[in-house]
């Protein structure tokens, strides 16, 4: 129940009347807090016009609100309490989000009265406004439909403005921007902010923006971070905040989603059109910093020469890479050669970056102009390759004083002299938030097409806001490769990007972290082949991401859909345009099929790629073998007819298609009847498209259908300013009919209109015509006259002939196999293909028709083969191991003379299912569901059977798994404390039989993450015998130093189940239960679930990559991240998650709570605390320019140092950094780090940590020695500082 607040705390608040309605983990945003204050009523006392297109509402505190109509329907509510004028929002350094000219006249204002109500309308909207309660009300007059209202007035609190509006119950949400893991928001609670975790649930490029299915969308005009949510807290509403105090946001009614974003863009900006190369694959890694050594013990990465190679970014003795390869030795190293392998491999690479990771850079000849000329070679040799080249965005753009030429940039000169054209920028340079980010992009677009000479920008960003699209496409951060999650979660993250206005959006394949799984990597490939942009992150996984990296049969199968996105450029190409001003190109099924089961999230892992293409990617294990082959359940297919795009069978829509056959090789891929594909020969690059040639494929159905080709000189921006060319493709039946049957079909390809520099005019047309048997006649004209066509005798004829025709019985789709590899014996079998072939004619004056009698598509099924009588199926239950709190499994007695069976589930028909189980996901506990099921082959169907299961309830939902224990008191063998936290009941705790007075003890518990806590339940012995605890209490801690009381117990004994609430919900990472009290002064218990508050989200310490879990992508990260300070640029955000003890610092205890997890992980219990300094001494007390200054470090008096860090600031006037030279640091993990600030500033970072159990350093003695070398004469005087020890259990001392 919501407290009343007195009236001295609700005058600290403002209410506006008219607050905007609608119509009729620490990845997971928290929910929004009720401010307890209740909104009163509002009166309007006038309302008057002021201009052409603006309106003030007065109301009766004085308060006033500015109505700015930018078009009949999109109107700008802008109030300041404060009364200040109408602004852009503040931005440092400047940035706009909205576009020079985002107005378009309107038919007129109208202001006037009618029943209590002010009314203000335009030529599309009528707004009415309550006199009495100030609440508003928007129509939308071409459907005379309610599309927004409020229910309560917008509050105005210090820095925070919320709108209250009303959600119809069908009605359904989109928008947000890049929400991971998420499009549809129904029900749902969206952050409005970059949550720094770029995991399911997490947000990378938020959008003040969101539509309705209501028929309206709301932008608020702010680079200020918010919270929508749409019935989260309260069903059928719409509460929307910001932290901000004044209200800036514009208001859009249309009637189609595709007119809702073309609103927005109005506004912000249409999407940016890639160029060409952009849609190819993308190579990215440093190949300017590390080290390669070669391995003696196997290890490490294999090259051409068949040896391993360890890499290292310090100098391990091995050989330096670079981007050219100049040093004997070092070319395998070296970025040419990644070009190089790309081509031996005959992998398609559209573009290289040179320089991502740390520290990198791209020269290392002294100087910015030096290190330009040697990026300008490397991008010679690429643009040689056909390959473009770009640069991941650390730092600066420009040159900045005092920073070493390696780490310098120039971003005039890499563009206009080097020719880069690509950039990616990264948290590291976005910093201090949206407008920075904003302002970063615009400023590079401007360069890129100004020292570039016109050409197209291609920047890809994180973190984005409105605004974003119209310069940059969007990729989703740093994830680890190698697991289901990593594709499951990313489908529905595109879908939400397109529906945000954010249509170019990319991940890394595979991930940036992790791999090693081979059958995620193919199908990471696979998917991704029908997305816009494709990149390889490469350099921090468990092995390389190359799309051969895991030999045969991946290397096969990756290269066949690599060749497969470049044949479908066209295709591609032509929805990215379309994507421009309309439709994404990757698209929710709903913007062409919409119905309830499309609009939530029950289609939330298929999507349509463009038009034609139904996408249903492998996101996870069904019934997967050793090799990787599965099924795909849950394929929605809408209304209509669809053909597998690799064997033409065709299936009915309207229904769910499940146990798909998928072998590894196969996504599965629908192509809608009736659709024109325009494709072009398989390439490895833009260079290598024959600019002579088109080729459409065609799926003739029983309706006419038309695809619009769109092309330009793909590189400039030129299209513009209109010089593009489009084409239109016609396809029709005649007569209208079942295609089964034999028909007549006709094809026009109209004259191209328009024109671009460079384009070929002169093109041979290739017609690819889906059938099941040749035609009985095939006609072909060219501008109305005959063309006379001869039939080819084989393929290789039709390859090289013109004016013919050929018959493809059973073209093979496995073209790009390994020659020699297993893979290369698969046959990958197609329906039959007609090729007509046509001459070289000018497509801009020519009209190409295309007449087929005959023609008829109608191929076996290969799923109905059986006939016989039916009967409805017997023995359809839901077995008791079929039953959790959110699956139902049902299974039924098999049928000799059924080829499958369906079931039907609320409005649903689930088909094509082969064996006799299903499993049904993401039900709700405790909660009853109907089905029925039926027998189905080729003469018929079976009656129905109808069942019903409920689903159980699941008590240890939000109860921590992987809490870890230890006693102040010995346990008995066998029976170890952590058996308290196996989530087994049978299994039992006790303490040392031998020692009946362990009373009083202690039970620490480490949570593995930090949790907001709610209780804590006991099962003690189930006679409630000797170990039952008693009494005692319960205490709460972040770090082990400080701990805080959260409850007492005084228990029964007996044999119920125990809880201890904890009411004020602490948040912890440890809890302590200090027994004082218990059956025969032992200790014992079966098991003791720590409990979550419902819905609060937790984190796990040292998760730096926010993935859920710890592992040696942390470790990778913190290597890079180590030794930056808050007052870093890069720092804020994603890198202080890392934080963990919040000092501001990236360090050795940060690092620990990663360290201390991997390898196995280390024995806490064995672990003593950690005592001791350092001790730093140089060799001298001045140096003369040129001399080598070492310091040695020495440990004095140590016990249990299991990691140490310290900082050690320099003038890079007087010294720069030489290495370091180990002395005693056992088997301790070198994670030294030369750190450049933001400020300028430079200092040395000694880092060191074991992995899981190693030897600690203990007692006093020499460890290592820090050398640099004096740049000038100089009296030494360096000062450690921040200087930390950590122990295994994270104790620390700080020195």
């Amino acid at each position: 129940m919501k407290k009343k607040l007195t009236s001295p705390v609700y005058r600290g608040a403002v209410v506006l009347a008219l607050a905007v309605p609608p119509m009729t983990s620490l990845a997971v945003p928290p929910a929004a807090p009720s401010t307890g204050i209740e909104q009163p009523a509002q009166q309007v006392t006038g309302v008057k016009k002021t201009g052409a297109t603006t309106a003030e509402v007065t109301l009766a505190d004085g308060q006033r609100l500015l109505l700015d109509f930018y078009g009949d329907n999109i109107v700008r509510l802008f109030q300041d309490p404060k009364g200040g004028a109408v602004r852009d929002p503040e931005a440092k350094p400047e940035a706009k989000i909205l576009v020079a000219q985002p107005r378009k006249d309107i038919a007129g204002l109208t202001v006037g009265e009618a029943d209590g109500s002010f009314t203000l309308s335009t030529g599309r909207i009528a707004m009415l406004i309550d006199k009495q309660s100030g609440l508003m009300r928007i129509t939308d007059t071409q459907t005379g439909r309610t599309v927004l209202e409020e229910t309560a007035p917008a509050l105005f609190e210090k820095n925070k403005v919320t709108l209250t509006l009303k959600a119809a119950p069908d009605e359904y949400f989109y928008g947000g921007g890049v929400q991971n893991g998420r499009f549809s928001h129904r029900g749902q609670q969206i952050a409005i902010e970059n949550t720094n975790s770029w995991t399911d649930g997490g947000v990378s490029s938020p959008a003040p923006f969101y539509w309705s299915t209501g028929g309206y969308g709301i932008m608020w005009h702010t680079f200020k971070k918010g919270i929508y949510d749409f019935g989260a807290e309260k069903a059928g509403e719409v509460k929307l905040s910001h932290d901000t105090d004044y209200l800036d946001l514009f208001v859009m009614v249309d009637d189609t989603p595709v007119k809702l974003l073309n609103d927005y863009y109005q506004l912000t900006g249409n999407p940016v059109l890639l160029p060409k190369f952009g849609f190819y694959e993308g190579h990215l890694n440093a190949y300017n910093r590390d080290y390669w050594k070669e391995s003696t013990d196997g290890k490490g990465i294999l090259f051409e020469d068949g040896k391993h190679y360890v890499e290292s970014q310090k100098d391990n003795g091995g050989i330096r890479e670079s981007l050219n390869g100049e040093q004997p030795g070092s070319y395998p190293f070296s970025a040419r050669a990644v070009i190089d392998r790309y081509a031996a491999h005959d992998m398609p690479l559209g573009w290289i970056l040179p320089n991502d990771g740390y520290a990198t850079g791209y020269g290392q000849t002294g100087t910015i102009d030096g290190n330009i000329a040697n990026l300008r070679t490397f991008g010679d040799y690429a643009r040689q390759h056909g390959v473009e080249i770009g640069l991941w965005t650390q730092s600066d753009l420009y040159p900045k004083e005092g920073v070493e030429p390696l780490l310098q940039r120039d971003i005039v000169k890499e563009v206009g002299t080097a020719g880069v054209r690509v950039l990616k920028t990264d948290v590291a340079w976005v910093g201090a938030g949206y407008s920075f980010g904003l302002n970063g992009i615009t400023d590079v677009a401007g360069i890129m097409t100004r020292e570039g000479k016109g050409a197209r920008p291609f920047i890809i960003t994180v973190d984005g806001w409105a605004g974003t699209q119209r310069y940059a496409g969007v990729w989703t951060g740093d994830q680890s490769g190698g697991e289901w999650e990593y594709i499951r979660f990313h489908v529905p993250t595109y879908i939400g990007a397109g529906l945000s206005g954010m249509p170019n959006i990319t991940s890394d394949v595979d991930g940036i972290y992790g791999g090693g799984n081979m059958p995620v990597n193919v199908r990471d490939f696979e998917w991704k082949t029908f997305t816009p942009m494709q990149l390889n992150m490469d350099g921090w996984g468990t092995n390389p991401k190359y799309p051969q990296a895991f030999g045969e049969p991946a290397t096969s199968i990756n290269r066949g859909y690599l060749k497969l996105k470049s044949e479908l450029m066209p295709y591609t190409y032509s929805i990215a345009h379309e994507a421009v001003d309309g439709k994404p190109m990757l698209r929710a099924l709903f913007l062409d099929y919409p119905n309830p089961y499309t609009l939530g999230k029950a289609t939330e892992y298929e999507f349509l790629y463009g038009p034609s293409f139904l996408v249903a990617p492998i996101y996870k294990e069904t019934a997967a073998d050793k090799e990787g082959n599965d099924i795909r359940n849950g394929i929605y297919l809408p209304e209509g007819q669809w053909i597998d795009y690799f064997n033409g069978q065709v299936y009915e829509g309207g229904r769910i298609l499940n146990q798909f056959d998928a072998p590894l090789w196969k996504l599965p891929v629908f192509v809608k009847a009736g659709a024109i594909i325009p494709m072009t020969k398989p390439n490895n690059n833009v260079t290598e498209i024959d600019k002579g040639f088109r080729a459409y494929e065609l799926y003739p159905g029983t309706t006419s259908t038309s695809f619009t080709e769109y092309d330009d000189d793909g590189t400039t921006v030129d299209y513009l300013n209109g010089k593009v060319a489009k084409t239109v493709i016609k396809m029709e039946p005649n007569p209208k009919g079942n295609l089964r049957e034999s028909g007549h079909i006709f094809v026009t390809i109209d004259p191209t209109q328009g024109s671009f520099d460079g384009m070929v005019r002169e093109k041979v047309t290739e017609f690819r015509v889906n059938t099941t048997a040749e035609p009985k006649s095939v006609k072909a004209r060219i501008a109305g006259k005959k063309v006379k066509l001869r039939e080819a005798k084989t393929a290789e004829e039709q390859a090289t002939g013109t004016n013919i025709y050929y018959y493809d019985a059973a073209p093979e789709l496995n073209r790009f196999a390994t020659p020699g590899s297993e893979f290369a014996k698969v046959s990958v079998k197609k329906n039959p293909q007609l090729i007509v072939r046509l001459a070289a004619t000018d497509i801009t004056t020519s009209a190409i028709e295309l007449e087929l009698k005959g023609y008829q598509y109608a191929p076996a099924d290969s799923l109905l083969r059986s006939t016989g009588a039916l009967t409805a199926p017997q023995g359809a239950t839901v077995p008791d191991a079929g039953r959790t709190a959110y699956t139902l499994t049902p299974t039924w007695d098999m049928q000799e003379a059924a080829d499958y069976y369906e079931i039907q589930f609320g409005d649903m028909l689930y088909s094509t299912i082969k064996e006799p189980t299903l499993a049904f996901e993401d039900l709700k506990p405790e909660t009853k569901y109907d089905f029925k099921i039926r027998a189905v082959n080729r003469d018929g169907h079976s009656d129905w059977t109808t069942f019903s299961a409920t689903t159980t309830a699941d008590p240890l939902q939000h109860a921590v798994k992987g809490i870890k224990a230890s006693t102040s008191c010995a346990n008995q063998s066998g029976q170890d404390v952590n058996l308290l936290f196996d989530f087994d009941e049978t299994t039992t705790w006790h303490t040392a039989w031998d020692n009946p007075k362990a009373v009083p003890f202690d039970v620490e518990l480490n949570l593995g993450a930090v949790c907001t806590l709610d209780k804590l339940q006991y099962l003690g012995r189930k006679d409630a015998g000797n170990g039952t605890l008693l009494k005692g209490t319960v205490a709460v801690s972040m770090d082990r130093k400080t701990w805080t009381e959260a409850g007492t117990f005084d228990w029964a004994k007996d044999a119920t189940a125990k809880e201890i609430v904890l009411a004020a919900h602490p948040t912890a990472r440890y809890v302590r239960l200090h027994v004082t009290e218990a059956v025969g002064g032992f200790g014992s218990g079966r098991e003791l679930y720590v409990f979550k508050v419902p819905g609060s989200p937790s984190y796990i310490p040292g998760d730096i990559n926010s993935d859920g879990k710890i592992d040696s992508s942390d470790l990778t990260s913190y290597m890079n991240y180590n030794g930056l300070r808050k007052d870093d640029a890069e720092f804020d955000g994603y890198v202080s998650v890392g934080d963990v003890n919040k000092n501001g610092l990236i360090d050795a205890y940060d690092i620990s709570n990663v360290t201390t997890l991997l390898n196995g992980g280390v024995n806490e219990s064995r672990s003593g605390q950690v005592a001791g300094s350092l001790v730093l001494k140089a060799d001298k007390a001045s140096y003369k320019a040129g001399d080598t200054v070492r310091i040695t470090v020495s440990g004095k008096d140590l016990a249990n140092v299991n990691a140490l860090s310290f900082a050690l600031p320099y003038d890079t006037k007087d010294y720069e950094y030489a290495g370091m030279e180990l002395v005693d640091m056992k088997n301790m993990t070198d994670l030294t780090k030369d750190r450049l600030h933001t400020n300028g500033t430079k200092a040395l970072y000694p880092t060191f940590a074991n992995q899981g159990n190693e030897f600690l350093l203990e007692g006093s003695g020499k460890l290592f020695v820090i050398k640099f070398v004096a740049k000038r004469n100089v009296k030494f005087n360096l000062t450690a500082k921040d200087g930390i020890l950590v122990d295994r259990r994270l104790g620390t001392v700080e020195f």
